[in-house]
């Protein structure tokens, strides 16, 4: 019997997509699908990626830690340092920070696009309280069509280099870019043919850099083992198929490039989609967001409620690897855990497995479970393949942002860039 924790402590290391700790990792799971009887199958697709570097900030003669963001290659920027409480003023004010080093809290898709629109030198990125540096990267397009430097800073080094506004600062970044191969593992566990539909279950095994992602999908992806693991001794009634997606903290590469790959089945045999993404905090909060119908939100609550679950659910749209199936109408709920030590560390060194357990790992394991159970085994199935329109604007809006080009879509446009 599969121990969720043991194999979270074995992956518990940085996972970049198409690093050799991916490849390290997709073998320590596969071999775990491969005892259970199913033979895993690899699907590679191309990324730009890198290996984790270094950075340092240079003020008045101090050094300063920095994370680089991933795909930002080496450089030494010069400038004056010009502190933001409000990331927006670059893009309200055109113009006014050309060849300034900027620095504020967040980053965001919306805000690397307006930092080489107005010429800015370089961003930093602050941290929140109390936590390391967090990890961020530039986008696929972003790196080929140009980006800003950038880097994450500590709320703590922050207060300092605030202080230095007005200032002249250096920073400078060593990190290797390249072009390199990820995969995804697919694992098919056929039905008893009741009917063709096909349900997909899936989360992400790659990591962020300086992390060791226990929460941030470990969690999720001991999760999909646990499913492997019950239908390996339970025949569903209908084909079920359980993905483990690399590239997502990259822009959710391996679910889109698995979407187009297998585009034609989607639309064809795939009605619903469950993707599980953070679990494993002793203490947190249960959550059902789903990407769907009102009836399918009631539904799931309904039969979460059955098993004596309460979670909290609601429907919206989910930053994670169930975007790239809504385009096409395909409902997702994403079952995930938060509000922990483990999850409040999520892209920082300390999403660790000390903070996670086999208890807090239980309610996601549990209720992904009885979802996917009822579902691949009701006399018909209970999901119909369709989003609510007050979701689709938020969808289209998301997936601009996403790859920076407008979306293929099964439904009349609303969001109109």
């Amino acid at each position: 019997m599969i121990n969720p924790y043991k194999v979270i402590k074995e992956i518990g290391f940085e996972r970049l997509a198409g690093s050799e700790n991916e490849r390290k990792a997709a073998k320590i799971l596969s071999n775990y699908i491969s005892e259970l009887g199913f033979k895993p199958k690899f699907e590679p697709f191309e990324i730009t990626s890198f290996d984790t570097g270094s950075a340092k900030i240079i003020a008045d003669g101090k050094e300063y830690f920095a994370h680089p963001h991933g795909l930002n290659e080496n450089a030494i920027i010069e400038g004056e340092l010009v502190f933001l409480d409000n990331s927006d003023i670059v893009i309200y004010n055109k113009g006014a920070f050309k060849d300034k080093i900027i620095m504020s809290y967040g980053f965001s898709r919306k805000l690397a696009l307006k930092l080489v629109e107005s010429k800015v030198k370089a961003y930093i990125g602050i941290g929140s309280p109390n936590k390391k540096a967090n990890s961020s990267s530039h986008r696929q397009k972003t790196y080929k069509d140009g980006y800003v430097n950038s880097v994450n800073v500590t709320h703590d080094d922050a207060i300092k280099l605030m202080k230095k506004s007005g200032k002249h600062i250096k920073i400078e970044i060593k990190q290797q870019v390249e072009k390199r191969t990820a995969q995804n593992i697919i694992v098919d566990i056929p039905g008893k043919g009741f009917d063709e539909n096909l349900t997909l279950v899936f989360g992400h095994y790659d990591s962020v850099s300086r992390s060791p992602g226990a929460s941030d999908n470990a969690g999720g992806s001991v999760t999909l083992l646990k499913v492997a693991e019950y239908f390996s001794k339970h025949t569903p009634l209908r084909d079920l198929r359980i993905i483990f997606f690399s590239g997502e903290e990259l822009g959710l590469l391996g679910s889109q490039a698995y979407v187009k790959q297998h585009l034609k089945e989607l639309k064809q045999r795939v009605n619903f989609v469950v993707n599980v993404d953070v679990a494993g905090d002793d203490i947190g909060t249960d959550h059902l967001n789903v990407i769907g119908s009102k009836e399918l939100l009631g539904y799931l609550d309904g039969i979460t409620k059955e098993i004596g679950m309460v979670f909290n659910s609601k429907l919206d749209i989910f930053s994670s690897d169930c975007m790239p199936f809504t385009p096409y109408e395909i409902p997702s709920v994403n079952v995930f855990r938060a509000g922990g030590k483990g999850s409040s560390g999520i892209h920082t060194p300390d999403d660790h497995p000390k903070f996670i357990s086999n208890s807090g790992l239980d309610n996601t394991i549990k209720a992904t479970l009885n979802i996917v159970e009822r579902i691949v085994n009701a006399k018909v199935y209970p999901v119909k393949k369709e989003i609510d329109k007050s979701l689709k604007e938020k969808i289209e809006k998301y997936l601009w942002n996403l790859s920076y080009e407008k979306p293929e879509l099964e439904w009349e446009p609303k969001y109109k860039k």
